[in-house]
């Protein structure tokens, strides 16, 4: 069986954890630069607001009715993510970290009763709430794709949902086809010309319809709907190109504050390549006005170049200085620049490389002071130990007017007990 465990309103609900004051209140999560709401509690929902509201839209009605709003702050989430994580991992065999907020846990060559695997849905339901303080929702199913859907259903289960064979497909029959892990509105409406107007009905078609219509990924879906495991598990690989960009909050002229910006930026892009244990080789920067929509043709500005590095290399001082030295070769002054992109390139695997005229122990105290480094922001916080090129230049940063304390990764957020 595989156990699929979604985090309520993860985002709205890592928020509560820290403030008991908000259970039962509606609570909402803003985009970068407070732009648009991207998440939200069911109390939230019942007042009308929606996933994707412009937030200066609905700020009024927001504040009139007494709704909670946050800043998007994805160091507490991510942390959150971690310590469910570690728990999934205590508790199956194998798991899938499908989003930041789900996560398949595998228990393949076990067979065991109804009522015992939901006894296990609702122990970690249990220690999930016990120890992190996060509610969440556990479908249990023979494959992905009913696992997604009996988690959809658990909530009207107690928050635990576990499939019976005789049994589903009389829930199959009251499911929208789009409702469906892989199918979507666009592919029910497809599906609907043909007849198929239920899950139990697209279960049902024949395999070769399947694939004609939905190509190879259709017929995955009416396999799992049979209770044949038929979608493999991701593998999370090493990405090629890794970028780190932002919007600010408010224009930037100046060539200094614009290359704090870049530094920072820098900074967090070389930190993901060291955790997937790479090295670049090349760094590109694009610079931007961003003003996509203004017939102001004169003000509008963009730009991006790229510097080879001499060698593969994954220390931050050396990246941010390539990144640095190309910045005056793009800036422009008279302009006032909204964003900034920074992408690492020529990514290869970390390795011992060999060179006449450098020692290797280099190469080697670099890695080993980064990993340091990494240790100390993982411990104290981001900011606990950076370049402090980055931090010359102040309050060009994104809009964050709702943030909320990094409860879990910075000293400073702790709460205080008078």
């Amino acid at each position: 069986m595989i156990l699929h465990a979604d985090g309520n309103s993860f985002y709205a609900s890592c928020e509560q954890i820290f403030r008991p004051d908000l259970r039962d209140r509606p609570v909402v999560v803003l985009s970068n630069n407070d732009g648009v709401i991207i998440a939200l509690n069911k109390e939230a929902k019942a007042l009308g607001i929606k996933r994707g509201d412009v937030f200066f839209k609905v700020r009024e009605t927001c504040e009139r009715k007494n709704v909670t709003v946050f800043s998007s702050n994805y160091t507490l989430y991510a942390d959150i993510n971690r310590r469910i994580t570690s728990i999934y991992l205590e508790f199956a065999p194998e798991i899938e970290e499908y989003s930041i907020d789900e996560a398949f846990l595998f228990f393949e060559k076990f067979k065991l009763p109804v009522n015992e695997w939901q006894q296990i849905g609702k122990e970690l339901k249990q220690r999930i709430w016990k120890e992190v303080g996060m509610p969440i929702c556990v479908g249990i199913a023979p494959t992905k794709t009913l696992a997604k859907l009996y988690n959809k259903r658990a909530k009207e289960h107690g928050g635990v949902f576990v499939y019976e064979e005789e049994k589903v497909d009389e829930l199959l029959e009251k499911t929208n086809c789009a409702e469906i892990w892989g199918i979507g509105p666009a592919k029910a409406k497809k599906l609907a010309l043909y007849g198929i107007k239920n899950a139990l009905m697209l279960k049902n078609m024949p395999l070769d319809d399947a694939k004609k219509l939905m190509t190879v990924q259709g017929f995955a879906t009416v396999q799992e709907l049979r209770g044949i495991a038929n979608i493999d598990r991701v593998t999370r690989t090493k990405k090629d190109v890794i970028t780190s960009s932002r919007q600010f909050s408010k224009r930037i002229y100046d060539i200094e504050t614009l290359e704090c910006a870049v530094v920072q930026y820098t900074e967090l892009a070389v930190e993901k390549l060291r955790k997937q244990n790479s090295e670049c080789g090349m760094v590109c920067i694009y610079i931007s006005t961003c003003n996509y929509y203004s017939d102001d043709r004169e003000n509008q500005y963009s730009n991006g170049a790229y510097v080879e590095l001499s060698r593969m290399t994954s220390y931050t001082p050396d990246i941010v200085a390539a990144a640095r030295s190309i910045l005056p070769h793009l800036y422009r002054s008279g302009y006032g620049y909204k964003s900034v992109m920074i992408t690492l390139l020529k990514l290869l695997p970390e390795a011992c490389q060999g060179n006449l005229w450098i020692d290797p122990m280099e190469d080697i105290k670099k890695r080993n002071f980064m990993k340091t480094v990494d240790k100390i922001t993982q411990t104290y916080g981001r900011n606990s130990i950076t370049l402090a090129k980055g931090f010359e230049k102040q309050n060009w940063e994104m809009k964050r007017e709702f943030l909320s304390p990094c409860w879990t990764t910075d000293f400073s957020d702790f709460p205080k007990v008078h």
